[in-house]
């Protein structure tokens, strides 16, 4: 791909765009956010959603995928909504090694929708969980890099001592072949960037209980949460990460401030938690980098979003 070509797909978007959003669903409490968030802005017109993937987590990835594709239909169930369940596909159920892909579902679905020509622009990919299922479709079909847009939520900021998060942590190998990739790529660190979408139990009970069954669970779901997490009458609160794939996508100029950056490279770790870091080579292909995201309006366009 010509770097005249990356810089354009990289600039702000304007308008509605093609999203496919790929999840562990299962993980956690937040990515059952993103799913409505993602459903709930797809109804209100603000972009078109082409996919729900679900991929794999934990020491035992083929349950933390199965899990992950269950949830996004439970999530589903509770919206009522059924217009979104025949995009739902299985994704990797292990990680990657290197020089090979893991192909699924979601995968094959995710080739076939990038190189879907009567598009205009790219497919915008939201990732919230690991690399696998993008860099497997990367791999196995390295011609839709020049199709897609990677926004992903992964790393820390390009300063901090390490990159040991999560996401990243789920398959390094992955990680490191879409930062070697290629790959439009805008990068949603998480330490000192999305970690501001921190909210409480007060502040979800407020906003979104007993507005409807969806705002129920996902306030019951961070509350079980925060009863495993939180000490007694310990200040607590929860980041829900994931919805800022899905808020870069509906409003990437007026909430977040990032900038155009050489992609880095991702050091072998010995260990993920420590050894693994960020270097850079200013030859290397360009990507977006996000340095702050605006909270309270985020939060405010999920809370609208969700209540309805």
């Amino acid at each position: 791909m010509k770097e005249s070509k990356r810089i354009e797909m990289l600039e702000l978007h304007q308008g509605k765009v093609s999203v496919v959003l790929d999840t562990d669903t299962a993980c956690e409490v937040d990515d059952q956010f993103a799913v409505a968030y993602a459903v709930r802005s797809a109804e209100a017109g603000e972009l078109v959603l082409e996919g729900l993937h679900a991929t794999q987590f934990s020491d035992d990835p083929a349950d933390g995928m199965e899990r992950s594709y269950q949830e996004i239909h439970k999530v589903l169930d509770l919206m009522g909504n059924t217009e979104y369940k025949n995009i739902v596909y299985r994704g990797a159920d292990r990680k990657m090694t290197k020089g090979e892909p893991v192909m699924s579902d979601a995968v094959n679905h995710l080739i076939e929708l990038a190189k879907d020509e009567s598009r205009e622009g790219p497919l915008y990919v939201v990732a919230i969980g690991s690399g696998t299922n993008i860099a497997s479709a990367l791999m196995a079909a390295p011609e839709i890099k020049e199709k897609i847009v990677l926004v992903w939520l992964a790393g820390n900021v390009m300063h901090w001592s390490n990159v040991a998060e999560y996401n990243i942590g789920q398959d390094i190998t992955a990680a490191q072949y879409i930062f070697d990739s290629g790959v439009p790529l805008v990068l949603l660190p998480a330490y000192n960037v999305v970690e501001a979408l921190s909210t409480t139990i007060y502040e979800l009970e407020h906003f979104l209980g007993g507005k409807n069954d969806l705002c129920d669970f996902l306030v019951e779901n961070v509350r079980k949460y925060s009863e495993k997490d939180a000490k007694p009458n310990e200040a607590w609160t929860k980041v829900i990460w994931d919805i800022a794939g899905i808020a870069y996508i509906v409003n990437p100029k007026e909430w977040f401030i990032s900038r155009l950056i050489p992609t880095p490279i991702l050091s072998d770790p010995k260990d993920w938690e420590w050894d693994m870091k960020w270097a850079s080579d200013p030859t290397r292909p360009t990507m977006r980098i996000v340095d702050y995201v605006e909270r309270s309006p985020i939060f405010q366009d999920v809370f609208d979003k969700l209540v309805k």
